[in-house]
């Protein structure tokens, strides 16, 4: 095909909640954005800066007009032209989030810490539109082009901002991929009049994810109770209620996240005692880093911690006081109520597939992670607020943990449960391994941050 075009169409659904920032705070710190309707939609820009990390750099340069001659300037424009996803029904739903910053050491809140931020609820449906510019010399491109785009919409698509705890997942259906050659009268036609023309996605070659992941999916009971704070309007209601999202209950990726990260910390505090900027710098390596204290660079997240619907609960409001230590009596005007969630059944399981993914690990960094899925699954690790009354502790059922190729499942955390390759994992954790490695991953951000502090 000398000219013409590739055209592919999707639906999308939304799984998890969507954040991408409007740049206002009229409603929270963080507003996301709605056209002038008022109904949700992803930009292009958003859509597209996921799928370029998708395709090989030289490609994605020539095909996506990212070349630039001696004076900066693009030699083209990109080739391939995509839509806003708007949703199919307008039922936006937008509901506003709390969220807060730990102290790693002393587990409290810190000061002028507490924030919030709006998000879309899930379960919009959107749709896609990409069109690939062909031309004689762009041709083998556009297909490679096309190709990548397939093998990433395969799997769960995030976009937005927390992607690493959950939030922006998307995934595919009823993809269909048109081919219209402007040398046949039929094709043209078709293109002009917007008809389809014959679904070619099953002639497309089919690529494997490139980047290598460690994976970990289990399944767990809820004991006694938990809750993760919201703050209903309702004036009437309890002063906190259990976190809701498209009208059920759920664990935050924000929450879980932030329970793993403090007790990696603690884990790495107790095996490098003496290590402190070797234990930050492997912190960043898997949970990532935001620049402060005058520190210009930024590291994302290697983890991403997926929310998860929990089922087969209740909730019940519960009084609680305030005692006086000194006189054990009741402070005046310290009553408050909550409302937590428990199991209906004690053998039921109220979470399925708490996910755990780590892209491109090093045998150190998947070390870490099962001693942080061994705190989980035997009752060590509480979620959630009201700890210090014994709520938040899950009980493992059962795990699989997939090891790039290798995949592994057990009910019971033993040690015969686990195979040798793990020995060799915690080793090079003991012995801090990767940390050349790990040096060289940061220096990439670091340089990227010094580079953007010098313009």
């Amino acid at each position: 095909m000398k000219n013409g075009r590739f055209i592919l169409k999707a639906k999308l659904d939304l799984l998890s909640p969507l954040l991408i920032g409007s740049g206002k705070s009229d409603i929270s710190d963080r507003d996301v954005l709605l056209d002038s309707e008022g109904e949700a939609y992803i930009p292009a820009t958003s859509f597209l800066g996921v799928l370029s990390r998708q395709i090989d750099k030289t490609v994605a340069d020539s095909f996506l007009g990212h070349n630039v001659d001696r004076d900066n300037q693009p030699l083209h424009q990109s080739y391939l032209i995509c839509d806003d996803l708007h949703p199919i029904s307008k039922d936006t739903s937008c509901v506003v989030r709390d969220g807060i910053r730990l102290n790693s050491e002393s587990g409290l809140v810190e000061n002028s810490a507490k924030f919030d931020f709006q998000v879309i609820e899930p379960g919009l449906c959107f749709t896609l539109n990409l069109e690939f510019i062909v031309t004689e010399p762009t041709y083998e491109e556009a297909k490679q082009v096309l190709a990548n785009c397939l093998a990433a919409m395969q799997k769960p698509i995030y976009i937005g901002g927390k992607t690493s705890s959950g939030f922006g997942c998307l995934r595919s259906k009823d993809i269909e991929v048109y081919q219209y050659d402007f040398e046949k009268e039929a094709d043209l036609a078709a293109f002009l009049l917007q008809k389809p023309t014959e679904n070619i996605i099953d002639t497309i070659p089919k690529l494997e994810a490139s980047k290598p992941e460690f994976k970990i999916s289990a399944d767990f009971r809820i004991p006694q109770s938990l809750i993760v704070r919201s703050y209903p309007k309702d004036a009437y209601g309890p002063d906190a209620v259990h976190i809701h999202s498209a009208k059920r209950p759920v664990l935050p990726g924000t929450s879980l996240r932030g329970a793993l990260r403090a007790r990696a910390e603690r884990i790495l505090g107790i095996i490098w005692s003496d290590q402190k900027q070797a234990i930050e710098d492997f912190i960043a390596s898997i949970f990532g880093f935001a620049s402060t204290s005058g520190k210009q660079y930024t590291v994302p997240s290697f983890l991403r911690v997926d929310e998860c619907p929990i089922a087969e609960v209740g909730s019940e409001v519960q009084n609680r006081i305030r005692i006086d230590r000194f006189t054990g009596g009741t402070i005046e005007g310290a009553k408050f109520d909550s409302m937590p969630i428990f199991p209906r059944d004690k053998d039921s399981i109220n979470i399925r597939s708490l996910n755990l993914s780590l892209s491109d690990p090093l045998p150190s960094q998947k070390a870490l992670l099962l001693l942080l899925l061994k705190d989980l699954y035997t009752e060590d690790l509480p979620i959630g607020g009201e700890k210090g009354i014994g709520r938040g502790i899950l009980q493992g059922v059962n795990a699989q943990i997939q090891d790039e190729d290798n995949t592994y499942r057990f009910e019971k955390l033993d040690q015969q449960d686990l195979p040798d390759a793990y020995q060799d994992y915690l080793k090079a954790l003991l012995e801090n391994k990767d940390r050349e490695e790990i040096q060289n991953r940061l220096a990439v951000f670091r340089q990227k941050g010094a580079n953007n502090e010098q313009n």
